[in-house]
């Protein structure tokens, strides 16, 4: 009795070679179409008895798998209706993290719509395709992966647990107007009737989403209020949470993949440029995002990218695709990827940002009240014309190239300990997870103290250049502008400076703001570089509190570099053990100070023409 089963499945894959042999010899003819009619009769009762059927036991495909669990009908109808049905049961391998129905019901209260099918399509796809990750995932292998790869057991790199995982969800290629700055460099601007032309921006990656768990919290001393902090929930020990969702259910098998319910509907995450750009009723950040479009955009043309658009086949014309930097001291606000990737290494899958940002009133209020000409005094002209060493001051305190946990010291430099940046706690008016950095809006903002102490006037004084950029190479602008004692600070101004060839900045490499200074050495008649410590003596010399040993008019005061000056009130001259003196010819002046207006928290700050002279300087 020949094996039917056997003979189905070869027949069909005989060469057409192996029948022209067969043919040759015509008396085999009779004999090839009996077997042909035998095989043919066998493989119909085959048929006939569900050889071929698909077994029970055998599950569907994710869409399928999804639509046969009784509380999930809300969120297969989602897939339904994004289209994804079909993708996920046809191609592809993935995990599906499903809300249960109560959990959609949930979400079409709080947004107000009255069933599934009114929620606006790209809305309904970029929320389902979010809900969705790349590649088959396990309960156990969602907490088994690190920056190199599967973790095993003998594995003790403590710091390697990833807790990202790439989604479906990925935005489009973004598109930015653009503005030529007064050096010609094309800054962002948000108001495109400002514009004269936009660039398109590359968009590399698909959003990633977090995964907490057990061991990833611990190995990084998080504690459940770092969980609500930003989710509004507590974490509960021994469970897994998909951002905000708390996995209920977990691998359930699906041909091409896992499905895990989960009691929330998450909602895409933003990046930290969508979370800046969005407003909200009584909430803005376009003030902060207008100014970092401004001075750190970087645009570089992605020639690969261009030439594999789809249109680029087919022969037609396209925007040419830039890759969009933003150099220090910003992180790339509109990337997902954060980091290294590449085939070995994927540094997004633990790596996070923080971003603290100061809402428009109150950002403004520092803008026009401090920061610019707006206030009264002759600072900066506008927000669009400072240097780049004074932005970096604004800025660089917002942004951390981590995320920004309450009991993590990222959150406690901000908004716990006294320096020259804190900021109000209780003024916190937004908290958000964002997919590529954590988020805190502020409804009040407190300046770095270089701009509200005794430093004020010669960082937002135009005229004060060189003193800035000389306390800046020196490092000692927190030692004079974080001090609270009561000060007195003499700085000089640009013209006085260059005038007696006493201090210069000689430019090294102005695109790398590289610099050092230089000073004439009078016997020589030459210039010479001035180095960081000599530089550093003689500005703590112009700076000093009141000591209570003056007599009468006479006023001593203890500079920071440990000299005496004195100030005689009677003739309105401030001097040193010794007379000041014009640098570049010895001659014996007054030193004459005259007080500059702009309130300082920590003292008072004069303008005076010349350096102070003392024995052994």
């Amino acid at each position: 009795m020949p094996n039917f089963q056997n003979l189905c499945v070869v027949l069909p894959g005989l060469y057409i070679s192996d029948f022209k042999i067969i043919m040759r010899n015509h008396k085999t003819i009779k004999l090839l179409l009996g077997i042909l009619l035998f095989i043919s009769t066998g493989c119909e009762k085959l048929y006939e008895n569900d050889i071929y059927k698909r077994p029970d036991w055998l599950p569907g495909k994710l869409y399928t798998t999804v639509s046969e669990q009784e509380n999930l009908t809300l969120f297969a109808e989602c897939l339904q209706l994004a289209g994804l049905d079909s993708v996920l049961d046809v191609s592809g391998s993935w995990s599906v993290f499903a809300p249960t129905d109560e959990a959609v019901k949930q979400f079409l209260s709080e947004n107000q719509y009255a069933g599934v099918s009114d929620i606006p399509s790209d809305e309904l796809e970029r929320i389902t395709e979010f809900h969705i990750i790349q590649n088959p995932w396990s309960l156990d292998q969602l907490q088994s992966l690190s920056i190199f790869g599967w973790r095993t057991e003998e594995d003790t790199k403590k710091n390697t647990f990833a807790f990202k995982r790439e989604t479906m969800f990925k935005n489009s290629d973004g598109k930015y107007w653009v503005e030529k700055n007064h050096k010609k460099e094309e800054m962002i601007v948000i108001d495109s009737t400002r514009s004269d032309d936009y660039k398109k921006v590359f968009v590399e990656s698909r959003k990633y989403v977090p995964i907490f768990y057990d061991e990833y919290m611990d190995r990084n001393g998080l504690g459940t209020e770092d969980y609500s902090f930003y989710f509004d929930r507590e974490y509960e020990q021994g469970n897994i949470y998909y951002a905000g969702g708390k996995i209920i259910k977990a691998d359930i098998f699906a041909e091409n993949g896992f499905v895990h319910i989960i009691d929330k509907v998450v909602s895409p995450m933003l990046n930290g440029k969508e979370i800046l750009e969005r407003e909200m009723p009584g909430e803005s950040y376009k003030l902060f995002l207008e100014m970092i479009y401004w001075y750190y955009p970087d645009f570089e043309p992605n020639i690969e990218a261009t030439f594999n658009q789809p249109a680029v086949i087919r022969g037609g014309l396209v925007d040419t695709l830039w890759d969009l930097k933003f150099f220090n001291p910003v992180f790339d606000i509109q990337k997902e990827l954060i980091g290294f990737k590449g085939p070995e290494v994927n540094e997004t899958l633990v790596k996070h940002n923080g971003l603290v940002a100061p809402e428009d009133d109150a950002f403004s209020a520092f803008v026009d009240g401090i920061l610019t000409r707006n206030s009264g005094f002759p600072h900066w002209p506008d927000h669009k014309q400072l240097p780049m060493d004074v932005a970096d001051f604004v800025f660089s305190r917002h942004f951390v190239s981590a995320p920004i946990y309450p009991t993590k010291k990222q959150y406690k430099n901000i908004f716990r300990r006294n320096n020259g940046f804190k900021q109000n706690e209780d003024k916190i008016i937004r908290k958000e997870f964002g997919s590529n950095c954590t988020f805190i809006g502020m409804k009040s903002y407190n300046p770095d103290r270089v701009f509200t102490s005794v430093t004020g006037p010669v960082f937002l004084r135009p005229s004060y250049s060189i003193f800035r950029r000389a306390l800046q190479y020196a490092n000692i602008y927190e030692e004079i502008a974080y001090n609270d004692d009561e000060l007195y600070f003499f700085a000089i101004p640009d013209g006085a400076l260059r005038t007696d060839s006493s201090l210069m900045i000689n430019w090294i490499d102005r695109d790398k703001d590289i610099y050092n200074f230089i000073q004439l050495n009078a016997r020589t008649e030459k210039m010479e570089v001035v180095g960081r410590n000599t530089l550093k003596n003689m500005i703590l010399n112009q700076v000093g509190s009141p000591v209570p040993n003056g007599t009468g008019n006479n006023e001593s005061i203890r500079t920071l570099g440990g000299k005496y000056i004195t100030w005689d009130h009677s003739s309105n001259t401030v001097r040193g053990n010794l007379p000041c003196r014009v640098w570049n010819t010895g001659e014996i002046v007054d030193c004459i100070p005259t007080p500059l207006e702009e309130p300082a928290d920590n003292g008072k700050t004069y303008r005076v023409d010349y350096w102070f002279s003392f024995r052994g300087i």
